[in-house]
């Protein structure tokens, strides 16, 4: 048995961990692997690199995958292939009650919705109608709805809904459409595959189309089933062909369900519901970019891939994506889906992506999406409304919440909405640094270190990023102007120094904008250091050919913006260089958190302006695109002065310590007892546990000095107490 099978993790998944090298659980897993193997809702912090990714990625395909099998194993049965069109007994909610003559239904609670399907569907072409009547007051809702559609009719992309306060719905959207109805009204329900459409009457009166619908509704996997909905209400069903005829007949070209063509028919059977469940994803995964995606796809495919009979299907949706080979895979089921927000929303909204077997809701890194609030936060809202709280099935949504950062009222306030009861496993607590990880900061002063003029002028210098070209500078002067753009300069030169001082062969290099990456790059390249550039500008491809040069060491700098400082896991980088602090504080962990994972040891420089220094801080509506207005922001331009030194300060606040400092030669202190470091490996070396407890000795001593003469004054201050004499 291995220690991950103490937890609950099936047998099976043993090779995979093998593979990934892992032989105990780390803390995160150990906590985060049972509470989700047991239902609960989590949301989970700590420290990156700390196994995070796998802490739901292992127990979600072990229950998706015993999912499946017990979906699989379930006996067959014969399809129902009565003559008879009505409601279906066995595709109803459990409190819709519905007589003998399945053409009657009724439910009579107040609270709750429950509905129902007809045992058959329409698909091919042709015009049908069916009409229900009114038996209750109450609150009811009829239309239409696929098998993969929700019960709850117009709350889902699969089904379209007619209520009685006189509201369409389609999505969880209710529009205004006809007028409401009470008992005894009759409405009529139309279904137009010839030309796509459906709407509906009320007492003969015919209201305006309702919904323009897409092609798939002509297939047999995806046709329409008359479907009803009640609340505190009862409904009586006539589908024509019957002994009753219609009360409103539908006009000569429409015929009523019961008389439709039985080529253009589709029956229900349990097994063919099973078998639309099997198709619909039970999990999504919200990553922020792409490169996380892929990550996080890789990761859940190692497990999924050793899990056989059934196996687990997963499927990528980010930018760069084939969509017609993505949609193909979606027709054709899938189980585990892994994506951006942006592309998630719009299969969902176009109704290509079925949500009603939804199981798992994982967000990974949710207070990067909440604190977008107009842009991720909206998206990561319109999934949710489009969700089901319970499956089709009745099994309760699991909702995973994940980052290294969750102490923020957006994280709270979404679980407060969202999620049932949640445990929080927070091993991490406010943000800090990790132990593997050695960070230093250089303060780079452009009045004191004047090699900058020089380089300035010279083909292999860096580029700066010219917010000064409108500007005086004043070479060997401290005019503000010229000591920052000697700021801007002198920093590449201290990168260069750091590269050849450290001797990096592998390092994470982090600029505050998509320019200075770009700048950055060729500057690196033009002094012959491999480099590539990983930024939101560059291509999908660009960016995968980016990271994975630099994962298979064909290029030894990735030089890229705070768009990969979130998760992204590059297995044994020694360094990282932040050539600018980032704007935020507490996305400085995040960055040099890129080093000292799994175990390895790293080292983070941060190179801070001893002067402020000018900005672009874009506020045109091209965000910078084209823009030369370097006027300061108060002015109507789109610059700042930034202060670097103010923000260390804020940095240091936040974790509660303060960061060592090193000279421009950059040679890196080592604390006595970590020993000799190698950068990018284990820790080795230094005091063993014998050495430790030597130096030890004398701390221990004073200790237990102090702790007997406390002893001591607590007898004395108590000698009537305990009757002992006088010391």
């Amino acid at each position: 048995m291995t220690a991950f099978e103490e937890f609950g993790i099936i047998p099976e998944l043993s090779e995979a961990i093998s593979s990934l090298n892992w032989t105990l659980p780390t803390a995160v897993q150990s906590e985060a692997i049972p509470a989700i193997l047991g239902g609960a809702d989590a949301l989970i912090a700590a420290e990156t690199g700390s196994g995070k990714t796998g802490a739901f990625c292992l127990p979600i395909a072990q229950i998706v995958w015993e999912r499946r099998r017990g979906t699989s194993e379930a006996p067959p049965t014969k399809p129902v292939q009565s003559t008879v069109i009505q409601l279906n007994s066995e595709d109803r909610d459990r409190s819709l009650q519905i007589d003998k003559t399945g053409l009657n239904c009724e439910c009579r609670l107040g609270k709750e919705w429950h509905g129902a399907r007809a045992n058959v569907g329409l698909y091919g072409g042709g015009k049908y109608y069916y009409e229900v009547t009114i038996t209750r007051d109450g609150l009811c809702r009829i239309g239409w709805a696929t098998l993969a559609g929700s019960l709850k009719i117009g709350t889902d992309f699969e089904s379209f809904g007619y209520g009685g306060t006189g509201k369409k719905s389609f999505g969880k959207k209710f529009d205004d459409y006809g007028t409401s109805f009470t008992t005894n009204d009759v409405l009529g329900c139309f279904l137009d595959l010839d030309n796509l459409k459906i709407w509906w009457s009320k007492n003969g009166q015919h209201f305006p189309t309702a919904y323009h619908i897409d092609k798939k509704f002509q297939s047999p996997a995806t046709c329409l089933f008359p479907a009803v909905l009640c609340q505190n209400s009862g409904l009586a069903v006539n589908f024509g062909g019957g002994s009753a005829p219609f009360q409103y007949p539908p006009g000569p070209d429409t015929v009523g369900v019961a008389a439709a063509p039985v080529g253009n028919l589709k029956f229900w059977s349990r097994e063919e519901k099973q078998s639309v469940d099997s198709t619909t994803p039970l999990c999504v995964i919200l990553e922020p970019t792409r490169e996380l995606v892929q990550q996080t796809f890789q990761n859940i495919q190692t497990f999924a891939s050793v899990l056989q009979e059934p196996k687990i299907r997963c499927v990528t949706l980010a930018a760069g994506e084939n969509m017609n080979q993505i949609l193909r895979i979606l027709e054709s089921g899938c189980d585990i889906i892994v994506g951006t927000p942006s592309r998630i929303v719009d299969l969902i909204q176009t109704g290509k992506l079925a949500t009603v077997s939804l199981q798992f809701v994982v967000i990974d890194e949710i207070d990067q999406f909440l604190a977008d609030k107009n842009g991720a936060a909206r998206q990561i809202d319109t999934i949710f409304r489009a969700l089901p709280l319970v499956t089709r099935d009745g099994t309760r949504r699991q909702v995973i919440a994940c980052s290294a950062t969750l102490h923020n009222f957006e994280v709270s306030r979404f679980a407060d909405r969202h999620m049932s009861f949640p445990q929080w496993i927070d091993l991490k607590g406010q943000d800090c640094v990790s132990a593997d990880v050695h960070h230093v900061v250089c303060h780079v002063d452009s009045i004191e270190d004047k090699q900058w003029i020089r380089e300035k002028y010279q083909s292999i210098g860096l580029e700066d990023d010219h917010v000064h070209d409108q500007d005086q500078i004043r070479p060997g002067t401290t005019d503000k102007d010229t000591v920052s753009l000697g700021t801007k300069v002198l920093k590449g030169i201290y990168v260069i120094k750091a590269i050849r001082a450290l001797n990096m062969d592998k390092a994470i290099i982090f600029c505050r904008t998509k320019q200075q990456c770009d700048q950055m790059e060729h500057y690196l390249r033009r002094n012959n250091f491999t480099a590539a550039c990983l930024h939101g500008d560059r291509s999908a491809e660009e960016r995968q050919n980016s990271l994975d040069g630099f994962k298979n060491g064909q290029m030894r700098f990735l030089v890229c913006t705070d768009v990969v400082a979130r998760g992204l896991d590059v297995q044994g980088v020694p360094f990282v260089i932040n050539v600018t602090l980032p704007d935020d504080k507490t996305q400085y962990v995040h960055r040099i958190g890129r080093v000292g994972r799994a175990e390895r040891m790293g080292l983070s420089i941060s190179l801070v302006s001893a002067h402020e220094e000018k900005i672009w801080f874009h506020k045109c509506r091209s965000r910078g695109v084209g823009c030369t207005n370097a006027k300061d922001i108060s002015n109507g331009g789109c610059t700042i002065w930034f202060d670097e030194k103010k923000m260390l300060g804020e940095i240091e606040e936040h974790l509660g310590a303060t960061i060592s400092t090193v000279d421009s030669d950059f040679s890196v202190p080592i604390d006595e007892f970590d020993g000799k470091v190698i950068y990018g490996e284990k820790r080795s070396g230094g005091a063993n546990f014998a050495t430790h407890v030597l130096s030890l000795a004398t701390s221990a001593a004073q200790l237990a000095d102090l702790e007997t003469r406390m002893q001591l004054e607590y007898l004395k201050n108590n000698q009537h107490i305990f009757a002992v004499p006088a010391l």
